[in-house]
């Protein structure tokens, strides 16, 4: 049973929420840990910033750039490596629950209400586990999203001019971060200003600081978007998989944020069934930040419906909620009366028995391939195929035996972003990913990956004026992959002479 109000237990101490932003930092960086040891292959996501950390850009196609602009200054420490992406993962990861905490505090929540939003996070797959595995925009949008949050909730109490100028660079990192965050920002700015107390904050003149922070945080790729919108626009497509009415839209939507929030939402109801009638969703009487809260996933759904109905979005994919719904173990913790120590134990018991099971199969999927047969990204030996490849050298008939290539075209983003983990300062290019600046000079390599189709490579080729509409004479190469016993992973390669800008190739075109 729930503890009478008058032993209602304090707002949890600050040391207790230190311990568990520490406890679960070291988690995280575990995970990473045993991910970067258990294969040396760059998963999608991060091989997608391998080759778009070439080179600085003010946009990067279907995605803001702030993410590879960060993974481009770690770079620039580091070098191409797949160990900065892990640790740059876990960094963020471990902000986001620093946010949370901090969020529960600025709420004066209890202890187990502190551990309620906690343990929500690992009972959320998304965050558990994909967050882990391999996005990297998404999950900095969420970590922005919920510091601009938490500095909403902290203009209530401290409403300076600095506040203010905190919270419109956070909106600003926010839709540099990912474009859906567009849509929590407005469910957020709604939900506000149906609460008197934040209204009123929201209405001084300084929130033109806030405005010109963000304005000027995003102008250099304002600018970037209004010569490139077809580019900036092209992930709208991702929404649109079939022509038909809204209701598909809308049920998709509706979809995709149940299958977010499983499992969470049925420990939800489990916890907040027996106390339904003492319930009271942003009564007059709730704190303004409390309202806020539990009025942020109602105004979601009015949002998403605009959406769907003005874009024609008819397909909306869980993961996409990551930013959107991040709160929802808060917003239920702000709900809940103080739970039995029973309660408290199993609700605690299913967290750590989530994250426990993610810390086993993240690098456990990889590990047991040869076990279940199913193998994923991590078990491609794609670097260590570029790297006989390397081994092997250049053909002495191209002039620089044993050296590298001045150029490598690649057949799909995962194959060339592993490529320069073998080949750091060598150019990478794909039939999706091109970069400006004149043809270097020197032998070009070309790698295509086992499925895909040599014409790409080729009609890119043409393009770069390296080859002629000949069919590429391509070689094989193959070894086993990690931890499987399965079919050797086969790429196939083939060397040929480039000229330089001295022989008049026309320049790599964005």
């Amino acid at each position: 049973m729930p503890l009478p109000p008058s032993a209602a237990p304090a707002p949890a101490d600050a040391s207790l929420l230190r311990r568990l932003w520490l406890g679960v930092s070291i988690y995280l960086l575990v995970n990473a840990l045993g991910l970067g040891l258990m294969s040396g292959t760059a998963d999608q996501d991060q091989a997608e910033q391998l080759l778009r950390s070439q080179h600085w850009a003010l946009g990067y196609g279907a995605q803001p750039p702030l993410y590879t602009y960060m993974v481009k200054l770690i770079f620039s420490v580091t070098g191409p490596a797949l160990w900065p992406l892990l640790l740059l993962k876990a960094i963020l990861l471990s902000l986001l629950v620093g946010a949370v905490l901090a969020i529960g505090r600025e709420l004066g929540f209890r202890r187990d209400q502190q551990l309620l939003g906690l343990c929500g996070l690992a009972l959320i797959p998304q965050f558990v586990w994909e967050a882990q595995r391999d996005l990297t925009h998404s999950v900095l949008a969420t970590t922005v999203a919920a510091f601009t949050l938490l500095q909403l909730l902290r203009l209530m109490r401290r409403a300076t001019a600095g506040q203010f100028i905190g919270l419109g660079a956070l909106v600003g990192m926010g839709l540099l971060s990912k474009y859906s965050f567009v849509v929590f920002l407005a469910s957020l700015a709604i939900s506000a200003f149906t609460i008197p107390a934040l209204r009123q904050v929201l209405r001084r003149p300084a929130l033109a600081l806030a405005a010109a922070a963000a304005l000027l945080v995003l102008a250099p790729h304002l600018s970037w978007m209004l010569q490139h919108s077809d580019q900036a626009l092209a992930g709208l497509e991702k929404t649109q998989s079939m022509a038909g009415m809204a209701w598909k839209g809308l049920f998709s939507a509706l979809k995709a944020a149940v299958a977010f929030l499983s499992p969470f939402w049925l420990v939800a109801l489990a916890l907040l069934w027996p106390q339904r009638r003492q319930l009271r969703l942003a009564s007059p009487g709730t704190a303004p930040g409390q309202a806020l809260l539990q009025r942020l996933p109602l105004v979601l759904v009015g949002v998403m419906l605009v959406f769907v109905l003005a874009t024609g979005a008819t397909r909306v994919k869980d993961r996409w909620f990551q930013s959107l719904l991040f709160y929802a173990p808060l917003s239920v913790a702000s709900l809940a009366a103080p739970l039995s120590r029973r309660q408290l134990r199993w609700l605690v018991g299913a967290g750590l028995g989530a994250a426990g099971t993610a810390a086993l199969l993240l690098p456990g999927r990889t590990a047991l391939a040869g076990l279940t047969g199913k193998t994923s990204r991590p078990n491609y030996p794609l670097p260590q195929l570029v790297g006989a490849i390397r081994e092997a050298g250049t053909p002495p008939e191209l002039g620089q035996p044993g050296g590298a290539p001045a150029l490598i075209v690649a057949s799909n983003g995962l194959i060339g972003g592993n490529a320069r983990l073998v080949f750091p300062a060598v150019p990478v290019v794909t039939p999706r990913a091109r970069q400006a600046g004149p043809m270097p000079a020197g032998p070009l390599l070309v790698l295509v990956d086992r499925d895909d189709d040599p014409a790409e490579v080729a009609a890119l080729l043409q393009q770069l004026g390296a080859a002629g509409p000949a069919p590429l004479s391509l070689a094989e190469i193959s070894r086993p992959q990690h931890w499987s016993s399965g079919q050797p992973y086969l790429i196939r390669y083939a060397w040929l002479p480039q000229p330089g800008p001295s022989g008049g190739s026309p320049s790599l075109r964005p």
